[in-house]
């Protein structure tokens, strides 16, 4: 065997070792997990809570007409369906019924399959935070300008 098949197929091995013990790694986390997910996607459902608690009424509660509360709101929707798109994708991510260890190691594949569709979802929730937050600042800054009656 040359020398260059020989790298390739000891990196082919080392690859296969480093997914295996993520995999193997993974579905122990799960199975001894309190939310029977993975704990980066539990913690990612929290945020997500958190956010959608956090932009729940802004799309409702406000009255106003100008442009940047005609954006906030549409941000705000926007926000609230990728919210309960991504939570939808995390619960199909736990182990439904009892926790054993072919349902972790299911969850964790399937975990590992969803990966970047979930980093995907979650980029694009923190655009729209951002997004919020600097509509809020405007706001904000739009009030502080007008002079007192």
């Amino acid at each position: 065997m040359d020398p260059i098949t020989a790298v390739g197929f000891a990196a082919s091995i080392l690859t296969f070792i480093d997914f295996s013990w993520n995999l193997v790694a993974g579905t122990y986390e799960v199975l001894n997990s309190a939310t029977c997910s993975t704990s980066e996607n539990a913690h990612i459902g929290n945020v997500i809570d958190d956010l959608k608690k956090a932009t729940d009424g802004l799309d409702s509660e406000m009255l106003g007409n100008s442009k940047h509360e005609m954006a906030l709101r549409e941000l705000s929707t926007k926000c609230a369906n990728l919210s309960e798109d991504l939570l939808k994708q995390l619960g199909k991510l736990k182990v439904k019924g009892e926790n054993s260890k072919w349902k972790s190691l299911k969850v964790k594949w399937d975990s590992m399959r969803k990966e970047k569709n979930v980093e995907s979802m979650v980029r694009r929730l923190d655009e729209y935070r951002s997004q919020i937050l600097i509509r809020l600042n405007l706001m904000l800054r739009q009030v502080s300008d007008k002079p007192d009656n």
